[in-house]
């Protein structure tokens, strides 16, 4: 049973997505994260264009071009908090999704440990039943015989046949049942699994230890589907922050230096240099709503967090 376990934690498909989901949300903290800091690039652009002559000043056609290579950076000042709460609520999304992860494994376990001792169980109700259906042969062979030499009945051995087909009919249901349960078993695995008979029947294994008396309930608060709620409840509260930071003046601070020229060879000769910087504030004055509705999502958000 723990090899079992061992190879479905390594090979379950469900545990897989749960993990590939979890790689998702730590990347998608790290991308919120990011906001928060000014980003730097390195532009190069080159243009080269013919004006004709009813559009120039001087009344000749001129062909002319424009270069240039700068640094130029961007950067929102985080006054009201939205980028942080965003990167809160990316952050608890991917605690929540690590405890999810923790409950598909958790889940796993029982449902692997719980199909190996059913495998077990039919094991052993099989064997009852092939036991039953061989003395039940064995009892309609007698009564056969009693009924050919006439001492006994015909209804005696007609009442044979019918617990010897039932006996039957209970080991066919057990195999059905046991084929089930090996397929599922073969689900949660990951692969066709055989199962060698086992050395003790389940009423040798003795009896499950029972649980002490008197275990605190705030045991509860270690499970982890509910410390991924909680955690959802977190990020639901960061998303009204960020939703109510959404009313206020946005700043961003953009900027450039580099050098431009009309032409490609002179782009970093003396006297070539350029540089821009350009602050603007954004307020939003009117919006149809958009703002508040916004807001009254992330709050349903978090009254359906608080319900989970």
């Amino acid at each position: 049973m723990r090899s079992l376990i061992e190879e479905t934690l390594a090979n379950n498909r469900d545990l897989r997505v749960a993990a590939g989901r979890l790689e998702e949300a730590r990347a998608a903290f790290r991308i919120q994260g990011s906001a928060l800091y000014p980003q730097l690039d390195a532009v190069g652009t080159g243009t080269r264009g013919r004006t004709p002559a009813d559009l120039s000043i001087t009344g000749r056609a001129v062909t002319s071009g424009q270069y240039q290579s700068v640094l130029s950076t961007g950067w929102e000042i985080d006054f009201w908090g939205r980028l942080r709460n965003l990167r809160e609520s990316a952050l608890q999304q991917y605690l929540a999704t690590s405890e999810a992860r923790r409950a598909v494994a958790t889940a796993l376990v029982a449902q692997v440990a719980n199909s190996y001792l059913l495998e077990r169980e039919y094991e052993e109700r099989i064997a009852i039943a092939r036991h039953t259906v061989a003395t039940r042969e064995d009892s309609l062979r007698i009564m056969r015989r009693r009924y050919e030499v006439g001492s006994g009945s015909k209804l005696e051995m007609t009442q044979a046949q019918t617990l010897l087909a039932q006996a039957q009919t209970a080991v066919q249901a057990l195999e059905q049942d046991q084929e089930i349960n090996r397929n599922a078993l073969a689900l949660l695995v990951g692969r066709p699994v055989e199962i060698a008979p086992g050395p003790l029947r389940l009423s040798e294994a003795g009896d499950a230890p029972l649980l002490p008396a008197g275990l605190p309930s705030d045991l509860l608060a270690n499970r982890p589907d509910v410390i991924a709620a909680e955690h959802r409840l977190q990020a639901a509260n960061a998303d009204i922050g960020a939703a109510r930071a959404a009313f206020f003046p946005n700043i961003t601070l953009t900027g450039a230096y580099g050098t431009a020229s009309a032409e490609l060879d002179g782009l970093f000769k003396a006297g070539s240099g350029t540089w821009s910087f350009t602050p603007a504030l954004h307020l939003p004055i009117f919006d149809a709503g958009r703002n508040g509705a916004r807001l009254a999502s992330a709050n349903a958000r978090r009254d359906i967090a608080v319900a989970e």
